[in-house]
């Protein structure tokens, strides 16, 4: 008894807790903090779909939040930011978006489906008291059938009554099974035409040019095309094939990613971030999981730099999704050990602090 009190107040304990994405980003004041955290809330990570950049620690979220950090430092507003991210993005990244063509399926299929559902309750409430009122009909039915009776009998009668019932309720039974089918197909249509989409591969295009080892994407903005073209004037500058291999993870096109980071390395040479970014890659494309290949770009990494924050976070992340909370809470000890500038000491003590929180409540 006293364990199950213990575990609910736990349980309400929990209720005022908040949990905050660990990040490595490092504000000039409070006020920024706050700005960033309130305009980060307020958009959708693109690869969870249901969690925003906050809470999710997905590759695409990460990178949205922090361009989200940089633009609030360089001090864009908040409109301009939202501008930037429905640019890029599209309308979905925000939880509430304009009314657009484009939207109007999203806007009003909700609306039709609850109006549907309350006509059909309605009829079906409506028929199911016709049913449970037999004897207020009888009893003002008597009269007409004392008077039918002299020309037919019981057995005429009551059969053709039963045969309308029947008709009645058959007409009605069509009429919702269409509206179901209705909305069943409405909700289908609506997946394929809403904006949700993935290109399909190219490989007859496969030529010289090493950008075209990539399968294009649906809306490529103005910053990758100019990348792009950057790119083909200077085919060996490794910091422009590492920004590009950023962007495609962005894009959820892992393969693309990988082989992006992959021209990086060639031209940089052997580089510890580098190898943390190639694992990440690994690590999301493989469903959040730590294999042979991606652990193998995580010792590369900590063997060139046993600090480099990207790795570490990923092992600790891992760590912590796995309900491995003892192996989490060191690695982001050794983090703040480490005095590395890129940490967030305040984040990553939170951090801490709740993986010790979820350990103690499993023992208990």
């Amino acid at each position: 008894m006293i364990k199950k009190i213990v575990m609910l107040f736990l349980l309400l304990c929990s209720l005022n807790v908040h949990a905050q994405i660990v990040d490595t980003w490092a504000f000039n004041s409070n006020e920024e903090q706050e700005l960033s955290l309130q305009i980060a809330s307020q958009l959708r990570c693109p690869q969870c779909q249901n969690q925003n950049l906050l809470e999710s620690n997905a590759p695409t979220a990460v990178s949205m939040r922090h361009q989200v950090f940089k633009m609030v430092s360089e001090g864009k507003s908040e409109s301009q930011i939202k501008r930037y991210m429905t640019e890029r993005y599209g309308d979905f990244v925000l939880y509430n978006p304009p009314l657009t063509l484009s939207t109007l399926l999203l806007w009003l299929l909700p609306v039709f489906a609850v109006l549907c559902i309350i006509f059909i309750l309605w009829k079906t409430l409506k028929v199911k008291n016709k049913i449970n009122q037999p004897v207020i009909l009888l009893d003002n039915a008597i009269p007409l059938i004392e008077k039918y009776n002299q020309t037919h009998s019981d057995i005429q009668l009551l059969p053709a009554i039963n045969n309308e019932e029947t008709l009645q309720h058959s007409h009605w039974n069509k009429i919702s099974n269409t509206l179901i089918l209705i909305i069943i197909c409405i909700m289908i249509a609506g997946y394929f035409l809403l904006p949700r989409f993935h290109s399909t591969l190219d490989l007859y295009q496969r030529q010289n040019d090493p950008i075209l080892l990539f399968t294009p994407l649906e809306r490529e903005t103005q910053d990758l095309q100019r990348l792009q073209a950057d790119i083909r004037q200077s085919p060996e500058n490794s910091e422009l094939w590492a920004v590009l291999g950023e962007y495609y993870l962005y894009q959820n096109s892992y393969e693309n990613a990988l082989i992006a980071y992959g021209y990086a390395l060639k031209y940089r040479g052997e580089n510890a971030q580098l190898y943390a970014a190639i694992a990440t890659v690994m690590y999301y494309q493989a469903g959040q999981v730590v294999t042979n290949d991606t652990q193998k770009m995580i010792d590369k990494a900590l063997s060139l730099d046993k600090n480099e924050v990207t790795a570490l976070m990923l092992l600790a992340s891992d760590a912590f999704i796995n309900a491995n909370y003892t192996t989490a809470i060191n690695i982001w000890q050794n983090l703040l050990d480490s005095n590395n500038p890129r940490v967030n000491r305040a984040q990553i003590i939170e951090a801490i602090h709740m993986a010790k929180l979820m350990e103690n409540s499993g023992k208990q």
